[in-house]
């Protein structure tokens, strides 16, 4: 049995590869094909840590720039106070922009663990948000810093090919 690699594309799967393109044209038309779907990596610390370094220095140019978190909201909805932006508030901030949400509406998450409330989001679903910020932080003039060697390089090495 030949292995092969599928993309989904909106509620189908389509050969991936030039490989599984070859053996996908193999099956006879109208026969039944077993496959076996596995969940997609998630990444590493160190990439987590790249990320939350990035929101890092993120926030310390946000809040450079002047920009502000509310202390509270009140009742009404009126936001009370404010303080600096932080880097826990650019996490947040930037993994809804660039992960978003499942279907259930749950913003996708960069943890590790396994845990059932929590949507974890797919390795391709996080370098693909490190690209976006990246070139997000890029067209701001944010420096960052990006590693020479690492799970994101990688990535991005690999999306290349």
């Amino acid at each position: 049995m030949a292995e092969m690699l599928l993309k989904k594309c909106g509620g189908m799967y389509a050969p991936y590869g030039d490989k599984s393109k070859q053996a996908f044209r193999k099956i006879p038309l109208g026969q039944v094909m077993r496959c076996e779907v596995k969940a997609e990596a998630t990444g590493t610390v160190p990439m987590l840590r790249t990320w939350r370094g990035w929101m890092n220095e993120t926030a310390r140019h946000m809040a450079h720039m002047g920009c502000t978190m509310p202390l509270y909201i009140d009742s009404q909805g009126n936001p009370r106070g404010s303080r600096p932006f932080n880097a826990d508030d650019a996490h947040e901030l930037f993994t809804i922009k660039w992960l978003g949400v499942d279907e259930d509406g749950r913003r996708y998450s960069w943890s590790i663990s396994q845990n059932p409330d929590v949507t974890l989001a797919p390795k391709s679903k996080r370098l693909y948000a490190m690209e976006k910020h990246a070139q997000w932080c890029a067209e701001r003039g944010i420096k960052i810093t990006i590693p020479r060697r690492g799970e994101y390089i990688d990535g991005l090495l690999e999306q290349e090919q």
